[in-house]
């Protein structure tokens, strides 16, 4: 049975009663006992569909809420558009009886203005009373980032250590990421223009898009950002492919669903207390090298070789700028991703006319300077050039593709701690870089970083050292990257570990195969949303460390302060392994910051090493002693021995500092514990 009638527009947000469609195909309609009386759809069976005249006030995400009944639990529906699924599908349980009410729920984003809505029947038995859309809206707004000299402040100046994750492989892909699952009867998928040909070759652009909605659908939803919130993160660098925004089709014109991944990132984020970095991963013609597939397409570089792409990277920018202008979720644009298909002069000067494409539309946010390859230099300092708000960025990845690189763990560790702390002289690695940018007066931004996947069981722990570190210079940090998954998943053992902060879990969730030159249209999208429902399982190692504070009663990792001056730290062979504190020397200091729950006399213990008499050093707090400690000679750097003394403390939070009046030792925890 096909039936039209004639409904007038429901305005959205907004409540549908189901029995007021405008054409429907195999359904009636019939009293209801629901609260609220008239009528209710029922009769629904699979492949049934109601037609809806709607007018959403905003484009958005919407929270959709069913009134169902059912004996059955065969029912399922899912929201349509032009006979093309536009969210989840949700099952319809047994609610005990025809007329027994439930309500369900489920999301879906939707442009502005006047359109018709289907809700299709995937599975019948049940019946329908009414449709509800709520808007869904965020928290509180968060503070806005600013810069203040070469710090990222939020808008009351206070300063913001953003430690974060790349969202690596969802709305630009990168097929390593997914164990290079996919490919096609000539070889595997190395790019997304590949994918993207190829499905449109079989299916024709519209399936094609529909199709990699899906996918970005299922590659991240709402349950990543609990987990990316649950790991101690405050940032996500979301990476963009231009034609996730402009109509490749059309050039110069926005996509109807422009905005729907960026929204959600956002909307997700800020619910949680994070902020975004939106990154122009992959320009339209590319910018990164030849042989790089994360800007979209392997191959030249064409952005810098032709003008018309340079044109429309600036048109991109002009319409996220008048897009996210006073977000203040939004913490920083990262105009290009490692735009290294040029040389580093032409490289500064096309980045300058992004600056100011940008800023004539948003006065306010963070611009991210793209890094070179060779550094930053060839854009001297913007400062002088009257801009503000405005930072830099590079990639470090010591210890990959022969930066620093060694063999085994436990060097690898402590290639990074040298990595992470000034030589003995005051300089070198990190150091000289924080030298820089304290000269240039300018926020610094690590884009992309991994400190665990080499390190085995010292993983988690120079993850957390390598924020804190570039927190204490003042930097943003955001590791890449939050996801990857393989064939067989992670059964949890940290100390054998992939790229991403969380993967698949080999219990239930390993991953096949796709050949997408040969799969149907249905078996793309089933594999596609596989990834929502994927089982994951986080490296746990991280997790403990990105929370871990110090804390009254339980040892303090000596390695584990947030501020200090000429401290180093290497690999101990102390019982419980990890690192230790070493090349102390005379005023030498480490800060740590400590909740004292209550005002008393606490025993303090330290555990020290050394080949020399006569070292000492205090427990300090606002540079007054609370305690002062001579180490004894243990017979070696590694020979291990406990000292103790004690201290009056206050309550409260507060910051406790060792201090070396004398150095020449090593130190491997200290605790406090209440008399």
């Amino acid at each position: 049975m096909l039936s039209v009638a004639c409904a007038a527009q429901t305005a959205l947000p907004g409540k549908l009663e189901a029995e007021s469609y405008a054409s429907m195909q195999g359904v009636a309609t019939e009293a209801t006992a629901d609260a609220g009386g008239g009528a209710n759809v029922g009769w629904i069976e699979t492949n049934d569909w109601m037609s809806y005249s709607v007018n959403p006030s905003a484009a958005g995400w919407y929270t959709v809420q069913y009134r169902v009944a059912s004996g059955g639990t065969s029912g399922q529906l899912v929201l349509s558009q032009n006979a093309r699924d536009i969210s989840e599908a949700v099952g319809v349980p047994n609610t005990g009886g025809w007329q027994t009410w439930q309500t369900i729920s489920s999301r879906v984003f939707l442009n502005a203005g006047p359109q018709s809505l289907a809700v299709f029947a995937k599975g019948g038995g049940f019946n329908l009373n009414w449709i509800n859309f709520s808007a869904e809206s965020t928290s509180a707004k968060l503070p806005a980032i600013r810069q203040n000299g070469r710090y990222w402040v939020d808008s009351g100046g206070k300063r913001v250590n953003l430690r974060g994750v790349n969202l690596g492989n969802w709305l630009q892909l990168e097929f390593w990421m997914m164990n290079n699952s996919m490919s096609t009867s000539n070889g595997p998928v190395n790019d997304q223009c590949t994918l993207e040909a190829t499905l449109a070759q079989r299916f024709g652009n519209a399936e094609k898009e529909r199709l990699m909605g899906v996918y970005r659908d299922s590659w991240i939803t709402a349950r990543d950002f609990d987990l990316i919130k649950g790991m101690g993160m405050n940032v996500v660098r979301v990476p963009f492919y231009f034609s996730l925004v402009e109509n490749e089709y059309s050039p110069y014109k926005l996509r109807a669903d422009a905005w729907k991944h960026l929204d959600f990132a956002i909307n997700e984020a800020e619910k949680r207390g994070m902020y975004v970095i939106l990154d122009l991963h992959g320009t339209v013609g590319g910018q990164a090298a030849a042989t790089e597939q994360h800007d979209g397409c392997v191959g030249p570089a064409q952005l810098w070789s032709n003008a018309a792409y340079r044109d429309r990277t600036k048109w991109l920018w002009d319409k996220i700028a008048e897009r996210y202008r006073g977000r203040t979720a939004v913490a920083a644009y990262d105009l290009l991703n490692e735009p290294w298909g040029t040389d580093a002069t032409t490289l500064a000067n096309y980045a300058y006319e992004l600056f100011n494409v940008v800023r004539a539309k948003d006065p306010e946010h963070v611009i991210l300077l793209p890094g070179h390859n060779s550094g930053i230099d060839a854009y001297g300092n913007p400062n002088t050039r009257g801009l503000t708000n405005v930072a830099f960025w590079m990639h470090f990845y010591p210890g990959l593709w022969g930066w620093n690189e060694v063999q085994g763990a436990a060097n690898q560790a402590n290639m990074h701690a040298n990595w992470l702390h000034c030589n003995v002289n005051g300089s070198g690695e990190s150091c000289d870089w924080n030298a820089r940018l304290t000269g240039l007066n300018t926020p610094f931004l690590i884009g992309e970083f991994q400190p665990w996947t080499l390190l085995g069981s010292y993983g988690g722990q120079i993850t957390r050292k390598t924020y804190d570190a570039y927190n204490m210079y003042g930097w943003a940090a955001t590791n890449w990257a939050y996801k990857t998954v393989s064939y067989g998943g992670s059964n949890g053992d940290t100390n054998s570990w992939g790229w991403g902060m969380v993967s698949n879990s080999s219990n239930g969730g390993g991953l096949g195969s796709l050949n997408v030159s040969t799969a149907s249209s249905a078996q793309i999208e089933s594999y596609f949303r596989g990834f929502a429902t994927q089982p994951l399982v986080r490296n746990e190692s991280i997790a403990y460390w990105m929370n871990w504070k110090p804390a009254v009663g339980a040892k303090i990792e000596a390695e584990m302060f947030t501020t200090h001056s000429g401290m180093r730290m290497e690999t101990s062979s102390d019982a419980g392994g990890g690192f230790n504190v070493s090349n102390v020397d005379n005023n030498d200091w480490m800060s740590y910051p400590v909740n004292v729950p209550k005002a008393g006399w606490y025993n303090l213990q330290f555990r020290v090493a050394t080949i020399y008499n006569g070292g000492q050093f205090a427990l300090s707090k606002n540079g007054a002693d609370l305690a002062t400690v001579n180490v004894p000679n243990t017979g070696g750097w590694q020979n291990w021995q406990t000292v103790t003394a004690s201290a009056y403390l206050e309550a409260g939070q507060q910051d406790l500092a060792i201090y070396a009046r004398v150095g020449g030792w090593n130190m491997n925890w200290w605790q406090m514990n209440a008399q």
